[in-house]
């Protein structure tokens, strides 16, 4: 198989109303070259192109989505991938978080929530935090922790980065028994939930939007978070309202820097568990 072409939409370097539905006219070819951690993605039929396809799609349609996409994307994808390369995991499993949440903390209506949307029982298997004073799925830095614990255990079971992210999304043991009724062990070649089967290529397309912004005609943002300072504390907190007064912070402020903290209050669960706070920036 060689190459597809695909019609997109052209930008212009200055946004305007009129070309909020059609700043992309070019085409751009999809070659069989395109790999996801290491390993070759497949066009195998029609339906995985329109898949890749759709991905794109709507990603370039709506302009100014996509900006704030690429911005968060700025600030983020440098300090997962960070993460996921202490944990000597492929580069490319930064893309996930993308795909996810596009770095929004929003809950999904499955109950998912953060960059990596954890649902609860998960996010607790893989050792975070979820009660009514603390969601450390809405620290962006323990999330990508889990996340990376859970893609290297995937990565045992299913000996494939492909199937270990399908895993992600249609969970461990649904993937496992999908293969033994299918007898497949390529995603390929699985009859999988449309959204299990659009995953990878949802992914791909956010792997290739911000490392080729200019095929797209996209820029690609230099943007830092602000530096915090924090304390750690090993002593629970009563009322972080007390807390936030006593750094000259509002009870607000604390929780924007903070959003994994949920309650009025910070219990420690047990003697040896300490937490940082970040009181304010530098």
């Amino acid at each position: 198989m060689g190459y597809v072409a695909f019609i997109l939409f052209k930008d212009t370097s200055d946004f305007s109303l009129e070309y909020q539905d059609r700043h992309q006219r070019l085409i751009t070819k999809v070659p069989d070259s395109v790999e996801f951690a290491g390993e070759k993605v497949h066009f195998k039929t029609i339906d995985s192109y329109q898949h890749f396809y759709r991905e794109l799609t709507l990603n370039t349609k709506n302009n100014s989505s996509t900006r704030l996409l690429m911005r968060d994307a700025a600030i983020w994808l440098p300090q997962i991938e960070y993460i996921v390369r202490k944990y000597k995991l492929p580069k490319d499993i930064q893309y996930i978080a993308m795909a996810e949440s596009r770095f929004q903390q929003d809950e999904s209506k499955k109950g998912a929530v953060g960059f990596w949307q954890f649902k609860v029982a998960t996010a607790k298997e893989m050792k975070l935090r979820v009660d009514d004073e603390v969601d450390q799925r809405l620290d962006p830095i323990l999330s990508t922790h889990a996340a990376c614990r859970f893609f290297r255990q995937n990565y045992k079971i299913f000996k494939s980065w492909t199937l270990a992210a399908a895993a992600y999304n249609r969970g461990t043991s649904g993937l496992l028994r999908d293969m033994k009724r299918q007898r497949a062990h390529s995603y390929y070649d699985l009859a999988l939930n449309l959204e299990t089967e659009r995953y990878l290529y949802k992914i791909i397309s956010m792997k290739d939007l911000f490392e080729n912004p200019k095929k797209y005609k996209l820029k690609r943002y230099f943007v830092r978070r602000p530096v915090y300072n924090y304390i750690t504390t090993d002593k629970s907190i009563a009322d972080l309202a007390v807390f936030a007064k006593q750094h000259d912070i509002s009870e607000k402020r604390l929780k924007e820097m903070n959003p994994w903290l949920i309650g009025n209050s910070l219990t420690l669960l047990k003697p040896s568990e300490k937490y940082r706070i970040a009181i304010g920036t530098k």
